[in-house]
């Protein structure tokens, strides 16, 4: 494996705030892009619990108007996309601002670009024809979990039709947010469940990225910091994160640095899984990756034992003494002691997959993900990819 320190590699993220009430700022932000007219793109759930209204007064403080976009269901489908779109020719508005979780920010993140385009939903299918940016846009998440706030990609399903429901992905770095605002507030009270999943969506980005044939000195840096961020605090905000505003805080800061890991490196079969996963086992994106990755972590020992080896001690793991294998074989210890802590399910019947389901998931994959195998530490088989499956049952 090429050395960290030889490998070409691409860094990017955009401009960060971070801190307590930052998203305060959100007016003051816009105003600086000469905004007149906002649009705030949020979900039912998150205006209801009053996660927009720091940033609401905030721009109506800087004399900014504002429309609200409401209609942001999970996994981003394609008519809420065209739906947000209309909204954004319409208005006219001058910049979006995005605040919930991932599908809310992806949503937004979209729509901008479509309406950039005139309108052409096409792009979203082939990302090479994003030739330009959209309005400013400032995203402020809800969750600690994909990133989204701080990355390049979207992920959208096409619930116009009927015999295609996989996610798909959307990568362009037109995407990029102007301002990422990331303010442990607007996650304080998220319950416990959806910080378990949110987490461990974290640590499947930073390890995956860390161990990763594409993995280099910019990537190390990046993910070594996640995985003991969240190592350290995601007992503490799923157990009582409204009381523990710096687990919360730096969980926030965990996940976009993972994300940034996943720029210069790669995700891996981990996230290969978990669409199928996921759609057959009911989980969030989270908690499907989870579901596997220490599965696959100990099939891929043995093509990066030194890396796996430093995640163990990254996650507090006591490995003096051990050989390097043994050390590596840790980690595999520390993830699924991890899910246990948090109430993650650990094996596949938990959540009704069984063996029978086995070949449609490896079918699934090799037909939508092959990019993703090539970033594998260790060469994958079909019979492989199986027997992974298989020990996770």
């Amino acid at each position: 494996m090429m050395k960290a320190l030889l490998k070409e590699f691409e860094i990017g993220m955009p401009k960060t705030l971070v801190g307590v009430n930052a998203s305060s700022q959100i007016g003051a932000l816009s105003r600086e892009l000469g905004a007149k007219k906002a649009i705030i793109v949020s979900d039912p759930g998150i205006i209801s619990a009053g996660l927009i209204n720091v940033a609401k007064a905030s721009l109506e403080k800087e004399g900014i108007a504002c429309d609200i976009f409401d209609n942001c269901p999970q996994s981003a489908p394609l008519s809420s996309i065209k739906e947000c779109v209309k909204l954004i020719q319409n208005t006219q508005c001058d910049v979006v601002i995005g605040i919930g979780g991932g599908s809310v920010m992806d949503l937004a993140k979209m729509a901008v670009s479509v309406a950039a385009h005139e309108g052409d939903i096409s792009i979203l299918y082939d990302p090479k024809k994003i030739i330009k940016s959209g309005v400013p846009t400032i995203f402020a998440p809800t969750t600690s979990g994909t990133g989204s706030e701080v990355s390049w990609g979207a992920v959208f399903t096409d619930d116009t039709d009927e015999n295609d429901k996989r996610k798909k992905a959307v990568k362009s770095d037109y995407l990029f947010a102007h301002t990422a605002v990331l303010d442990p507030m607007l996650t304080l009270n998220l319950p416990p469940a959806i910080t378990a999943d949110t987490g461990m969506d974290v640590l499947a980005h930073a390890i995956e990225g860390y161990t990763s044939v594409k993995a280099n000195i910019v990537a190390d840096m990046f993910a070594e910091k996640a995985i003991r961020l969240v190592a350290e605090n995601l007992r503490l905000a799923y157990a009582k994160g409204s009381q523990n505003i710096e687990a919360r805080y730096n969980m926030m800061i965990a996940a976009s640095l993972a994300i940034t890991v996943l720029r210069s490196s790669a995700s891996y079969i981990v996230h290969s899984f978990s669409y199928p996963v996921g759609m057959m086992g009911h989980l969030g994106h989270g908690a499907a990756c989870a579901l596997t990755l220490p599965y696959v972590m100990e099939f891929n020992l043995i093509g990066n034992p030194e890396k796996f080896a430093s995640v163990a001690e990254l996650m507090g793991e006591s490995v003096e003494g051990l050989t390097i294998m043994e050390k590596a074989a840790r980690s595999v210890g520390a993830v699924k002691k991890l899910m246990a802590d948090i109430r993650l399910p650990l094996r596949l019947p938990e959540v009704g997959i069984g063996e029978k389901d086995i070949p449609e998931i490896v079918d699934y994959v090799f037909k939508f993900h092959s990019y993703q195998i090539e970033a594998n530490p260790r060469e994958l088989s079909r019979e492989d990819v199986e027997n992974i499956l298989k020990s996770a049952l």
